[in-house]
This record gives C-alpha cells, sequence and structure tokens, in this order.
C-alpha cells in the first residue's frame, strides 16, 4: 500500500487510542508560534505514571534522512519522554535510527515495533504546552469524536465552530457601530435642538415685530375712524358699520357733493387701514410649526 504522511499519521493515531488508551493529538504544536510540532503526540491517562511520547512519521527515505541530519526530532525531547519514528515497513533499519529513539512500522497486518526507545525521566510539560494541548487539542479531539460517530455531522459541526469563532469579532465589530451610531445620534440630536432654539427665537422676534406692527396699525385706523365719525355728526367711538351706513345716508342726499367726495375718500383710506390692520393681526397669530 502506497501511504501518504498524512494518512499514515491518522493511521498510527488510531491505533494508539484503540491499542492503549493514550489521548492522542496529530500534527499538534506544542506551544505558540515556532514550536515543536510532531506528527503524533500521545499522553497515558495515568495519575501515577506521566510519560508522553513524540512520533515522527516518514513515508520516504530522504525525508527521514533529512530529519536525522538536521536534528528535528530532538527539538520533541523537552516535551516528551522518548521519540519514536513511525515508517511503513521496509522503509528504514533499526540500524539507522538515532540512539535511543524507538521504530514503529506499518505492514500489512497492522503497526508493530520494531525497536522500542529509551525512555527518559519527564515530569511535566512546559506551561505553554500544556495550554495548547487543552485549548487547541480539545476542539481537535471534539471534531474527531464528531466525525468518527456521525461523518455526516462533521461538516455542520465544523461550521457552527467556525462561526462560534467568528462571532467574537463579529459582536465587537456590531458593538463598535452600535457606538458609532450613539454618538451620532446624541450629535445630530443636539444639532436640531440647537436648531430648535434659534428658530424657537426667531419666531419671538417676528411675533413681537407683527404685534408692534398691528398695535400701529390699530392706533391709525382708530384715529382716521374717529375723524371720520367726527365728519359724519357721530361720537368717536362709532363703529366701522355705523359710520359706512352714515356716509351712504350722505351720498344719496348729496349725490356729487363735494363733501360727500371728501368723505368716499376718507371711507376708502379706512377700508385700506382695516384690510392692512386685519393682515397684520394674522401675521402676529402663532403659526403651528410642523
Amino acid at each position: 500500500m502506497k501511504w501518504t504522511h498524512n494518512g499514515l499519521a491518522e493511521d498510527l493515531a488510531a491505533h494508539l487510542r484503540q491499542r492503549s488508551g493514550r489521548v492522542v493529538w496529530t500534527d499538534m504544536q506544542l506551544g505558540p508560534s515556532g514550536s515543536p510540532r510532531p506528527d503524533v503526540y500521545s499522553v497515558e491517562p495515568s495519575f501515577t505514571k506521566f510519560c508522553p511520547m513524540a512520533y515522527e512519521v516518514k513515508v520516504s527515505v530522504a525525508d527521514y534522512r533529512r530529519d536525522v541530519t538536521s536534528g528535528k526530532w530532538q527539538t520533541y525531547l523537552p516535551f516528551a519522554a522518548a521519540v519514536t519514528f513511525a515508517v511503513p515497513a521496509g522503509l528504514i533499519e533499526k540500524a539507522a535510527l538515532p540512539e535511543g529513539c524507538g521504530l514503529m512500522v506499518r505492514g500489512p497486518e497492522g503497526w508493530r515495533t520494531a525497536k522500542a526507545p529509551t525512555l527518559q525521566a519527564i515530569q511535566t510539560l512546559p506551561h505553554a504546552a500544556w495550554i495548547k494541548l487543552m485549548i487547541d487539542g480539545i476542539w481537535r479531539e471534539a471534531e474527531r469524536r464528531v466525525a468518527a460517530a456521525s461523518p455526516g455531522l462533521r461538516n455542520e459541526w465544523i461550521l457552527r465552530r467556525q462561526a462560534g469563532q467568528k462571532l467574537g469579532l463579529q459582536v465587537a465589530e456590531l458593538l463598535e457601530d452600535r457606538n458609532r451610531a450613539e454618538t451620532l445620534f446624541a450629535m445630530r440630536t443636539e444639532q436640531l435642538r440647537e436648531a430648535e432654539a434659534g428658530v424657537s427665537e426667531r419666531l419671538r422676534e417676528i411675533e413681537k415685530q407683527a404685534r408692534d406692527r398691528a398695535e400701529q396699525q390699530a392706533e391709525l385706523i382708530d384715529g382716521v375712524r374717529a375723524k371720520l365719525a367726527a365728519a359724519l355728526g357721530l361720537p368717536a367711538s362709532a363703529s366701522i358699520l355705523a359710520i359706512r351706513g352714515a356716509a351712504e345716508v350722505q351720498a344719496a342726499r348729496l349725490d356729487r357733493d363735494a363733501e360727500i367726495q371728501r368723505l368716499q375718500v376718507a371711507l376708502r383710506q379706512v377700508e385700506r387701514a382695516l384690510q392692512d390692520a386685519l393682515q397684520s393681526v394674522a401675521l402676529a397669530r402663532p403659526q403651528e410649526v410642523l
């Protein structure tokens, strides 16, 4: 069988879970960016025996030699009691292994240990590694179990997880938009209040001017009416209707008499003054602001 690197790593992880009951992670970086990332990493679920193991998967001799030459496998030692190379059967011999490393091979019948590694004592892991295993590792294990239990649910579960991860950013953006909207609303509201105050002040000025003009017109009307009433022999307090009636009587009696013409001119002046006064009064009334 022609193995791919990821396929062989997943196959080894499944074997370790089934045969040893170990907690297993694949392609797990043991800390922040730049930290070692073994292909397979496992910890025995025991309170008394802490024995984390790192496995380096190889599917070609060239890749294996590059790893050994560079000493990449040695970067796992602060995090593992031992390092084991996992390869397809026949890829490498035990004699080619670095000192202390183990070898597991995958043949047609499954995995077997060709050489056990030399274990070193390790009491605990760096703090960053524990944090990484707990935070990232738990999500990965949850994804794996969902996929194993019901492959059809895996995509939906992953989408929900991704949505949850994005939720924090989306909420932050919404809150920022909300704060921005509230600030803008408060600013616009204050501007409207200031504008309303300015409009109200202007309306009060217009109302006062109209009232002053109306009072002036009223005084003028009263003077003209008193003069006309006196000319017709009426008291100064006579109404406009009384004045007009008296004027019509005089006009009918004297026809084109010069005095009548003078009275007609005076009457027209009174009518114009009344019209101007009525218009001024209408302007002086408070108008409904829509």
